[in-house]
C-alpha cells in the first residue's frame, strides 16, 4: 500500500470531508514507516475521539 493509499484510507476512517487541507498526494515523499504506524493505528481503533483526531491531524501535518 503506498503512503497516498494510507493517507487517503486514514481520511475515510476519520470522516474527514474538507480534504483539501490534507491532500494525500503530498505524502508520496514522506517517511513510510511514519505514515504506516499511523495508518495501523487509526484503522485498529473502532472510533476517534475529536482530541485523538486533532492530534493524527497535527501528525501528519508534521510528516510533509
Amino acid at each position: 500500500m503506498t503512503n497516498q493509499q494510507m493517507i487517503e484510507a486514514i481520511l475515510d476512517k476519520m470522516n474527514i470531508i474538507n480534504r483539501g487541507a490534507i491532500k494525500a498526494e503530498e505524502y508520496n515523499a514522506a517517511d513510510p514507516s511514519a505514515v504506516k504506524e499511523i495508518y495501523e493505528y487509526v484503522m485498529t481503533r473502532s472510533s476517534l475521539s475529536l482530541s485523538e483526531v486533532d492530534g493524527i491531524v497535527e501528525e501528519l501535518g508534521q510528516l510533509t
